[in-house]
């Protein structure tokens, strides 16, 4: 019995050490040296760092292992060039993308501007003779008339004496009877009061001036009493039955405009009503100030329901035909080069530099840069692209590498400037809000801490189903993150603050200011978006 129980420990303790060796060759990374731990880092805030496996301080996620050759368990490997996100991180769930393709797209023109009488139907009624105003049938702005209506009731000897003329040649014969007829119709007189004027009373001095034409007296220049000269303006009138709406388009958006094309016109006098007509002409002059032309279009108004001098609103579509797109949300323009993130596999993306052309309502047209079949990053680049501005990572070109989870000795939770990735975060939001993109906007929102910043006071606003509500939830939020930068120590470089001092007019009540954060020289107002978009100075403290 001895030998076969020494047989039998024999084989439990080669089992036992085979199983042993195995375990250890696992865990060192399939038979290579154990990697060495450097350290733990949340993955949704990669500031906080341990020595040891625990939870986030901050939102309770599992800490990842950082190791010395400086990946953690969850990241891919790194490839040059490339940004790499873990796969199953927060950051990388809040990443959306979008396949490049050709397509045919709108752009959508916004035009204000005023609507006016038709200056081709403006009139002047002027004293057709000297003399004097006794009577005026028709004297306040405003008020309708009709062709052959009386106007002003004159006395004027020139008139009297004509008629006497009249009545004399009438007996001679009739040669001379229609040289004096011509010449009591050149002094405003109409066939009815000359065919009068033999049977006219001699105490009846005074003559009537009937209007020439019909319309709306825009502006009355006579009084009872008043003497006036031959020549000398009376009235003006205007026909109100045929509009203009005149309309600025600048400079930039005149090759989108041409004659004919549709335009959709509101106005507040008539409030839930669309008015649609034609493009009739394009100023060929542009104003020198404000880079802009001057557009017309017609609008018939029988009614005269459509008011003189009211504020109009246009809107003009323009069908650009099929081409390489990518959607306007994908596309970041700061440092002044326009780029992209692209997919190149799973959780690997890479920045690349386009060249661009038309812009429409919702697409970018792409000329250089992108091949049909392509996914671009369309949610989450614009945060990523701004933590990376801050830790002077973001390439001009789109070519080298972007490192997008900053290192842990950054970190700190001293009091003061709030982090800079709350700061990317808050740039990102105003940078979509600026390029009037609501989609990304509220993407950029999501990359928001939950807790706000040691400074902060007010939270960061919810996401909104239009862009009016959203900037109107976003100026206080801007307005205490500005005053945080300006307040609370050095900033990151290239962070600037910005002032807008039109804000007032966005809805009642708004602040007469508002101050927001941006890495570009220029402005680009998140407030006013690209109604304003230049509007706006830099404010240094």
């Amino acid at each position: 019995m001895k030998p076969l129980s020494l047989t039998l420990l024999v084989l439990v303790a080669a089992v036992a050490g085979l199983l042993i060796g195995r375990s250890t060759t696992g865990s060192a990374g399939g038979g290579g040296p154990a990697r060495k731990v450097r350290l733990y880092q949340s993955p949704m805030h990669p500031w906080v760092t341990s020595d040891r496996p625990g939870q986030c301080t901050v939102c309770g996620m599992d800490l990842v292992p950082v190791y010395e050759e400086g990946g953690n368990s969850a990241a891919p490997p790194r490839t040059s060039g490339a940004v790499l996100l873990p796969p199953g991180s927060p950051a990388a769930s809040c990443v959306a993308t979008e396949v490049v393709g050709r397509r045919s797209f709108q752009r959508t023109l916004r035009l204000a501007g005023m609507i006016g009488e038709d200056e081709s139907r403006h009139g002047v009624i002027s004293a057709p003779v000297e003399g004097r105003v006794d009577g005026l049938a028709m004297s306040c702005e405003g008020e309708s008339i009709v062709r052959r209506q009386p106007l002003v009731t004159l006395f004027s000897r020139t008139l009297l004496d004509a008629a006497a003329e009249y009545r004399n040649v009438l007996k001679s014969g009739p040669a001379e009877a229609v040289v004096a007829r011509r010449k009591l119709e050149q002094m405003g007189l109409v066939w009815e009061q000359i065919e009068a004027i033999p049977t006219r009373q001699d105490n009846d001095i005074h003559f009537g001036i009937v209007a020439p034409l019909s319309g709306t007296i825009v502006k009355a220049y006579v009084n009872e009493g008043q003497q006036v000269k031959a020549g000398e303006k009376l009235f003006e009138i205007a026909d109100f039955t045929r509009m203009w709406a005149m309309f600025t388009v600048y400079e930039h958006d005149l090759p989108f405009v041409q004659r004919g094309q549709v335009v959709e016109v509101r106005t507040p006098s008539l409030p839930g009503e669309t008015l649609v007509s034609r493009v009739s002409f394009i100023s060929p002059n542009l104003d020198d100030m404000s880079r802009s032309a001057r557009v017309r279009v017609v609008l018939e108004n029988p009614d005269r329901r459509i008011r003189n001098r009211t504020y109009a609103e246009g809107a003009l579509t323009v069908e650009i035909p099929e081409v390489l797109a990518v959607p306007r949300g994908a596309v970041l323009a700061s440092g002044g080069t326009p780029r992209v993130y692209v997919e190149t596999s799973p959780g690997e993306y890479r920045p690349r530099a386009l060249r661009l052309g038309r812009t429409g309502d919702r697409f970018h047209e792409v000329l250089e840069g992108l091949a049909e079949g392509e996914r671009v990053v369309l949610a989450g680049a614009m945060l990523l692209d701004s933590q990376a501005q801050l830790e002077n990572l973001a390439p001009a070109s789109g070519s080298n590498a972007v490192l997008l989870v900053p290192p842990p000795q950054v970190a700190s939770h001293s009091v003061g400037l709030p982090k800079d990735e709350f700061l990317a975060a808050v740039v990102a939001v105003q940078t979509a809000l600026a390029a009037d993109d609501l989609v990304a906007a509220n993407a950029a929102l999501k990359g928001i801490p939950a807790r706000s910043p040691a400074g902060i006071r007010f939270p960061a606003p919810e996401p909104a189903e239009d862009l009016a509500r959203l900037r109107q939830a976003f100026l206080p939020w801007s307005v205490d993150v500005a005053r945080a930068v300006l307040e609370l120590g050095p900033r990151p470089q290239g962070l600037r603050v910005f002032r807008c001092t039109m804000t007032g007019r966005l809805w009642k009540g708004a602040p007469t200011r508002a101050e927001w954060i941006q890495f570009d020289a220029a402005p680009r107002n998140p407030f006013w978006g690209s109604a304003m978009p230049d509007c706006g100075v830099e404010v240094t403290r």
